[in-house]
């Protein structure tokens, strides 16, 4: 099965362009000048479970951060962050085991990260303590840098970069119970040589309003590529899954969806299904690793002459562990919004949706 061209997304770094595969470890670079060049990391190293990726336009090239899907699952197969940056010249440079998992941005320093967790917003004490920020080299080398405010983005702009902070803690406009919450932004001016600690007594900050944050952040976004059937297609490496972790990942979808028929549990203890009309629910695994699916099939008033089924595959093409979090939400939130698909689909009186 090809795949989808409209999983690339480019950045044009000078006169190259590099186009990356948002699924498949695979990038190209097209210059003037020059033939177009393919580099790949089939075996880049990002644990058993599968990823998502997030492309960022650098000043010398792009980068690739891998991070794995969310589970909520205690036994469900580890996954590790990874990245990798593909320079104008077709080098590419691998970083595994990552500390730090969310990236703020990419200057000449490197791809900046911090590690995601975000201060409470009702204890402004949390926003004066020091944290770090990781900088990712493209000589393979991480720094960490210690900082006395929370990283929210950097980028480069005209060969200088910028550092934009949580200007402590945020606004909040209370109602009752709830809250909602303004943050402020202040810009600070990072030095060509990355220095040993940020903080705001060494700087001039400027404020950075939320409109201005997001026009300057919509300009270094990767775009989607043009469909073009001349990209390569190129898959994982097949990763060596314990039969451990493959039991251990079978049971963690079937667990998503078991309790269909009374899923919802109402205040005086009564119990609801899933979706309303939904019953007769049965959830069985088929097939080996990696091909291994799980399959729902149910009865419901919108199909009465059959059942319907929703299938969920557990591995991905490189058999890693693909977590099903909300996957039963969705199923519901596809039969209440969702038209069926044509009945004449339908084989052996099981429609799949």
């Amino acid at each position: 099965m090809g795949r989808d061209a409209h999983r690339w997304v480019e950045v044009t770094v000078g006169s190259a362009v590099i186009a990356v595969h948002l699924d498949d470890p695979v990038a190209t670079l097209d210059a003037i000048g020059r033939d177009r060049q393919v580099v790949s990391w089939p075996d880049l190293r990002v644990g058993h479970r599968s990823v998502s990726s997030t492309v960022l336009a650098a000043p010398g090239g792009a980068w690739v951060v891998y991070r794995p899907m969310e589970s909520e699952d205690l036994s469900f197969p580890e996954g590790e962050a990874a990245a990798v940056h593909v320079s104008v010249d077709g080098s590419v440079t691998r970083f595994t085991m990552l500390e730090d998992t969310q990236p703020i941005g990419a200057t000449s320093h490197g791809l900046w990260m911090t590690s995601g967790k975000f201060p409470d917003p009702d204890d402004p004490t949390a926003w004066q303590q020091q944290r770090q920020v990781s900088v990712l080299a493209t000589d393979g080398a991480t720094h960490r840098v210690p900082a006395d405010r929370e990283a929210a983005f950097v980028f480069e702009e005209r060969a200088s970069a910028h550092l934009v902070v949580y200007d402590g803690p945020p606004d909040a406009d209370r109602d009752g119970s709830n809250a909602t919450y303004k943050y402020r932004y202040a810009v600070w001016p990072v030095p060509a040589s990355l220095p040993s600690h940020l903080r705001a007594t060494d700087v001039h900050a400027e404020a950075l309003d939320e409109d201005a944050l997001m026009q300057a952040l919509a300009t270094k976004a990767p775009v989607p590529s043009e469909p073009s059937s001349s990209r390569p297609e190129l898959s994982w490496d097949l990763v060596p899954l314990a039969p451990a972790d493959q039991t251990a990942a079978v049971e963690s979808v079937k667990r998503e969806f078991d309790s269909l028929d009374n899923y919802w549990s109402a205040p005086d203890g009564r119990a609801s299904p899933l979706a309303e009309g939904l019953a007769d629910p049965r959830v069985e695994s088929i097939e080996e690793w990696p091909r291994t699916r799980v399959e729902v099939t149910f009865t419901h008033p919108s199909y009465p002459e059959g059942r319907l089924r929703r299938t969920f595959r557990v591995f991905d093409d490189a058999g890693r562990a693909r977590p099903a979090m909300y996957a039963a939400v969705h199923l519901m939130e596809d039969l209440e919004t969702r038209p069926l698909p044509d009945r004449e689909n339908a084989r052996d009186g099981v429609l799949d949706i």
